[in-house]
């Protein structure tokens, strides 16, 4: 748990807050602030805000330094000081309920919610473009790239529930566009080559081509070292020998050795090639 104090450039005290997360002490992470605290911010400059914290073994002991600090500053509310805090403190970081969590998903499914407008958005997309923002979830200090969390992560999708319960959860969701989103989605793409997918990009885009080519080669040392590993190369021979003699296997097995199979896939080679012969003919 950690209580900061937001300091103007002269050390002045404008804010005290409670937060479990490190980041929401920082005065770019303003969301959910009251009125007076974002003007506040607003004139100052969140770049110009000093950060004062302090670390809490509890919760409780949290809510108490946060009313303490509030009450030896003031709130400018109250008349007794310079802080924006609107109340008392000592009454943060609770879990909203489960019925108020459904008010906010509602809120937020709303095409007239604030969020969604142009000037939101545009907001939005300047911040996660910006440099310290992006240094803060690029390489190490990207928590989802550190081993512990990792490890949490593949550990929790190796629990067969889990991973049933997800599978469940995606199985025969219908992914319905309407002819606006296609259209938006073609023209962001024209404009933006960066969004086209892999194989509208692959052997047609020098610089993806390049990326790509070095991206393998970088990671060929560590696939190799993976690839030698006995215990993986145990259990990929352990996979692929319970694939082979499962019964859809061999049945899927049986479809492929009738002459009518046969023909049809020699049909589909020949017209392969036959494709490619003319495609390598008009390049000359």
């Amino acid at each position: 748990m950690y209580v900061y104090i937001w300091k103007d450039a002269t050390g002045n005290p404008f804010y005290v807050g409670l937060t479990k997360r490190i980041g929401r002490a920082n005065p770019k992470n303003n969301g959910g602030r009251n009125w007076l605290t974002r003007q506040k911010l607003e004139s100052i400059g969140t770049v110009n805000v000093v950060v004062e914290l302090h670390t809490v073994a509890s919760i409780v002991d949290g809510q108490e330094l946060e009313r303490k600090l509030i009450e030896q500053y003031g709130r400018l509310q109250t008349g007794t000081g310079p802080l924006t805090n609107l109340r008392a403190g000592g009454d943060g970081t609770h879990s909203p309920t489960l019925e108020h969590r459904e008010k906010l998903r509602q809120a937020m499914l709303d095409p007239a919610h604030p969020c969604r407008s142009p000037a939101a958005r545009a907001k939005q997309r300047e911040r996660m473009l910006d440099s310290e923002v992006r240094a803060l979830f690029s390489g190490e200090k990207n928590a989802a790239k550190r081993p512990e969390v990792r490890a949490k992560i593949k550990a929790k999708w190796e629990d067969p529930e889990f991973r049933a319960a997800r599978i469940e959860e995606r199985t025969g969701i219908a992914k319905n566009f309407s002819e606006a989103d296609l259209a938006r989605r073609a023209k962001a793409v024209k404009e933006n080559p960066a969004m086209k997918g892999w194989s509208e990009r692959n052997g047609l885009d020098a610089e993806f081509d390049a990326k790509r080519i070095a991206g393998i080669k970088a990671a060929q040392p560590q696939r190799a070292e993976k690839m030698r590993d006995p215990i993986a190369l145990a259990q990929r021979k352990e996979r692929l020998k319970a694939t082979m003699n499962s019964p859809e296997y061999k049945a899927k097995r049986a479809l492929w050795d009738t002459p009518e199979y046969r023909a049809k896939l020699s049909e589909n080679k020949k017209a392969y090639w036959a494709k490619r012969k003319n495609e390598s003919r008009l390049c000359r």
